[in-house]
C-alpha cells in the first residue's frame, strides 16, 4: 500500500473509524473505548482535517444515538476533538512510538481533568471538598481511559504503519514489496 495515495489513506482512516464505532457499542470496561485513540490517529494521518473532524463527530453521534446522550456531551466531544488537534500538531506525519505514547497520555490526562471538572461544576458541591470527592470518584475510570487510549492508539498506529510499510505476508513469510519510485521524466 502506498501511503501517499490519498484514497488509500482515507479508506484506512474510515475503516478504523467504523471499527472504533462498532467496538464502542460492544460491552467493555468503563471508559475503555477507542474514540480518543481514533481522534489522535485521525489527526495524525489525515489529508483533510475538516472532513476527519466531521467524521469524528458523526462517529460519536451515531454511537451516542444508540447509547444515549447526557448534558455533558459537548464537553466530551470537545475533549475528543482536542485529541484530534494533539494528533495533528504533536504527531503529524512524523509519528513514532514515543510520540504516540506521549499524545495518548496528554489526551487521557486532558480528558480526565476537563470532563471531571465539568462533572464537579454540574453535580457536586462547589467546594474544595466537592472537587476532591469528584476527582476521587473518577480515579477508577481514569485507569480504564488511560489503558484504552494506549491500547487503541498502539493498535491504530501499528496497523497503519504495517499497512503502509510495503511489507506483505507470502507463503507464511513476511516480505518487503519493492514499490517502484518514479523519477522526473
Amino acid at each position: 500500500m502506498n501511503p501517499n495515495n490519498n484514497l488509500q489513506r482515507f479508506a484506512i482512516v474510515l475503516s478504523m473509524i467504523g471499527i472504533a464505532v462498532a467496538s464502542r457499542l460492544l460491552p467493555h470496561p468503563p471508559n475503555f473505548t477507542p474514540l480518543a485513540a481514533m481522534c489522535l490517529f485521525a489527526g495524525a494521518v489525515t489529508i483533510s482535517p475538516r472532513i476527519m473532524a466531521a467524521a469524528v463527530i458523526v462517529a460519536m453521534l451515531v454511537s451516542d444515538s444508540m447509547l444515549g446522550f447526557h448534558s455533558l456531551m459537548p464537553v466530551v466531544y470537545g475533549c475528543l476533538l482536542a485529541n484530534f488537534v494533539i494528533g495533528r500538531k504533536l504527531l503529524g506525519a512524523n509519528a513514532n512510538a514515543m510520540k504516540v505514547v506521549a499524545g495518548s497520555l496528554i489526551g487521557s490526562v486532558l480528558f480526565f481533568l476537563v470532563t471531571n471538572f465539568a462533572v464537579w461544576v454540574a453535580f457536586y458541591p462547589s467546594t474544595l471538598t466537592g472537587l476532591a470527592a469528584c476527582f476521587t470518584a473518577a480515579i477508577p475510570f481514569f485507569q480504564y481511559t488511560l489503558a484504552g487510549d494506549l491500547v487503541y492508539s498502539g493498535l491504530f498506529f501499528g496497523v497503519y504503519a504495517l499497512a503502509t510499510s510495503g511489507l506483505t505476508v507470502t507463503q507464511g513469510k513476511l516480505q518487503r514489496v519493492r514499490v517502484p519510485v518514479r523519477t522526473g521524466e
